[in-house]
């Protein structure tokens, strides 16, 4: 039995510096090392990345909220700034002889001298508290106050890592991103965070500004993203260019068609902004549910029209016709939810034409946390009914796996480029044209006719009945010694043989599911393994190997062992 519950590395708990700390001695550092300081600093970022290696990797919201620390900067230039006004008044006043000889214009800035320096030393102590607290207690900062601000309930919001935790899931499942600007299915992230569904304005400001200093002239452009709510808060979001803006502009329309878009200066944008009556504020919100409504319908009808030729075979074997994108959405977003992937396809009556191939069936396995989606794309055989020879698989994520579903509905096929072209053999396929054989794994199969034999903890058992395989699958435990291996062997011959086997997790975080493991004599250091949540999905495995049936090899992963 091969010890998958152990965790394959261990790593010793050591010294190493934690966020915020690690930080405060890198500026500590180059403040007194300076430019020396550079080989000692990246010295102790590999330490640290060394003594944590399965660290938790940090999402957009947390990384953007201790970006801030970059405020200080600023902060301590016009704290200096503000220092050296007020050191100029001093030496002022005690020299009173050298302002005299001050002239006219230089005379009213030594006046002026204590309050421009009192007013940059509190400009800057403000940005620098509010760049300590976005980056020290992310809880507390902008970003997180956006995103409570578009809660139903802001006062009921749940802990600041919840609230980033919806963003990030978001943006990583069906992000695209334009610059430091992600957009989601649901929530948009700039300098601050905007709900989708609340989103009534997207508007653009694209600005040539020209400063003349002496004989120099400098040239500025400013591209912003403007982004109006329902309740008239504004989200600004500075891009690098005109093309990031326009590709920004395009994605939001197409996320939020119903809003209203164009030009920063435009009547659209005062009218929406400059909404002070209760009526004007109604009537704004009545044309954007009546634009929604419209999108909606118009939607449903084009979705319907192009999905009712298709049809839907649900994880659980049973069929639909009406099939809508967020019905396949969910499909996809399903593992997340579950912990189980599992596969559904799309066949539509009249096989669809496309990169000079026909395909009549689409099949989609979601992938569970990181891991990606695999979609097959199958060869029409040429006879209705008959499966294909061949067939295209690839690998991609989330997001990439709605657009082809999506594309599907409406009768494209996606570019092969980067696809794997796969051959049939029996009920599994293998890759052509010296493909990877790890693309699609192909676990062998259970002999129609080999006799069972049952191994639990060490102790066997001949041609064991399905009650018994059933409650020892269910009395599992985390133990050591909980294992159950189910084994088949041709007669005669010990050295051809074909075993199932499962465990508990013991360790890290899948503690508590299970390992479920195929391997045979045919292929010899190789196991074809797959994590299931609860013990119900092994069963299920094991209840198709002991029918000596197929078994679904979609979720396994080819490992040594």
């Amino acid at each position: 039995m091969k010890e998958t519950e152990e965790p394959k590395k261990t790593f010793p708990k050591r010294f190493y510096l934690k966020w915020p700390w690690n930080v405060v001695v890198y500026i500590v550092l180059a403040v007194v090392l300076r430019v020396f300081a550079i080989p000692l600093i990246l010295l102790i970022m590999w330490w640290n990345k060394k003594q944590q290696p399965d660290g938790p990797e940090e999402g957009c919201c947390l990384r953007r909220t201790r970006g801030r620390l970059t405020g200080l900067i600023p902060a301590t230039l016009l704290m200096a700034g503000g220092a050296l006004c007020l050191y100029f008044f001093y030496l002022g006043q005690t020299l009173p002889g050298e302002v005299e000889r001050l002239d006219d214009q230089m005379r009213v800035v030594y006046r002026l001298c204590p309050i421009l320096g009192a007013g940059m030393i509190l400009i800057g102590i403000f940005l620098a508290y509010r760049s300590l607290r976005d980056a020290l207690y992310p809880e507390k900062s902008a970003l997180a106050q956006s995103i409570r601000d578009q809660l139903p309930y802001p006062d009921e919001a749940p802990p600041v890592k919840e609230l980033f935790a919806m963003v990030d899931r978001d943006l990583k499942e069906n992000g695209a991103w334009f610059g430091k600007l992600g957009v989601g299915r649901e929530w948009v992230l700039g300098d601050v965070v905007s709900r989708i569904p609340r989103i009534r304005g997207v508007f653009s400001r694209v600005e040539r500004q020209t400063h003349h200093a002496g004989k120099r002239t400098t040239v500025t452009y400013i591209y912003e993203l403007w982004i109006v709510d329902d309740c008239q808060r504004r989200q600004v979001t500075s891009l690098k260019s005109k093309q990031e803006l326009e590709e920004a502009m395009d994605c939001l329309r197409r996320r939020a068609p119903a809003a209203l878009f164009g030009a920063y200066d435009s009547k659209e944008y005062q009218d929406l902004v400059c909404v002070k009556e209760d009526m004007q504020q109604y009537t704004q919100e009545r044309a954007y549910r009546k634009r929604a409504a419209q999108v909606e319908e118009q939607n449903r009808k084009e979705q319907e029209g192009l999905a009712q030729n298709q049809v839907l075979t649900l994880p659980d074997g049973s069929v639909t016709s009406r099939i809508t994108p967020e019905d396949l959405r969910q499909l996809l977003l399903r593992p997340s939810r579950t912990g189980e992937a599992a596969p559904f396809q799309l066949v539509p009556g009249v096989p669809f034409q496309g990169e000079g191939h026909t395909f009549s069936r689409l099949a989609c396995l979601p992938g569970g946390g990181q891991e990606p989606v695999r979609i097959l794309l199958e060869e029409y055989s040429g006879a209705p009914g008959a499966p294909g020879r061949y067939a295209w698989t690839r690998d991609v994520s989330t997001g990439e796996a709605e657009t082809v579903l999506r594309n599907w509905l409406r009768g494209e096929v996606p570019s092969l480029d980067g696809w794997t072209r796969m051959e049939r053999t029996g009920r599994t396929w293998r890759p052509l044209d010296g493909g990877n054989s790890e693309t699609t794994p192909v676990p062998p199969q259970p002999h129609p006719d080999w006799p069972w034999s049952l191994n639990i903890g060490g102790g066997l058992r001949s041609n064991p009945a399905w009650q018994d395989i059933e409650s020892a699958l269910r009395e599992l435990t985390q133990e050591e010694n909980s294992f159950l291996i189910l084994e088949q062997g041709e007669p005669g011959n010990p050295e051809h043989y074909w075993f199932i086997q499962c465990a508990m997790a013991r360790r890290g975080p899948d503690r508590g599911r299970y390992f479920v493991e195929i391997g045979a004599s045919s292929r010899a250091h190789r196991l074809w393994e797959r994590m299931v949540p609860d013990v119900q999905a092994a069963v299920e495995f094991f209840f198709t190997a002991y029918q000596q049936r197929s078994v679904d090899g979609s979720g396994f992963r080819e490992t040594e062992f």
